[in-house]
């Protein structure tokens, strides 16, 4: 009677590990996709807010150059917290 040859269990356990790292892999590349996705809709709605603040032009801050729909003339997109 010939016994019958199954995984070895070492087998198994690396596979069930790397079944793990690459669920691990996928919850991250999913987090970091949805902030991405979250700065570029900011990006694409044009607005200044809530993320940066609208100041007037000639204030000393760190300037994010894009043509937003929400300011007002002589007003510059800065981010918060940023005085120099």
């Amino acid at each position: 009677m010939k016994r019958a040859q199954g995984l070895p269990l070492n087998t198994i356990i690396i596979a069930a590990l790397g079944l793990i790292v690459l669920v691990i892999l996928a919850v991250l590349v999913q987090q970091q996709i949805t902030k991405s996705s979250r700065g570029l809709k900011n990006v694409t709605e044009n607005t200044c807010t809530p993320q940066n603040e609208a100041k007037s032009v000639g204030t000393d801050c760190e300037v994010i150059y894009a043509s937003f729909v929400d300011l007002k003339p002589g007003e510059i997109c800065c981010r918060k917290g940023t005085a120099r």
